[in-house]
């Protein structure tokens, strides 16, 4: 896990600090609100990209079959993550 809680983000992008979904989940240093806000930010970011990509938007070329995969995947964890995380909260997802 890579994260640096010092770095003044401002709770959206600092999911970057993470390596995983699941580092997130199992960081005993942050509370459960805290790792929702960050899960979710990370899902917005990563269905923001997904949506570009699939409307032709990206800022680049489009990116590869395998590249888009990989983000649905990460969609996947993060969203997976997410939900297990209401659930302990006992909250709809």
């Amino acid at each position: 896990m890579t994260h640096d809680r010092g770095s003044g983000d401002d709770g959206e992008s600092a999911h970057y600090n993470y390596d995983s979904p699941t580092d997130i989940i199992n960081d005993d240093n942050l509370p459960d609100s805290e790792k929702k806000k960050l899960l979710e930010g990370w899902k917005m970011d990563l269905d923001s990209r997904l949506y570009a990509e699939s409307e032709g938007m990206s800022k680049s070329e489009p990116i590869s079959a395998q590249d888009e995969a990989r983000l649905a995947e990460e969609e996947r964890l993060v969203s997976d993550a997410l939900d297990s995380l209401n659930d302990k909260l006992g909250e709809a997802g």
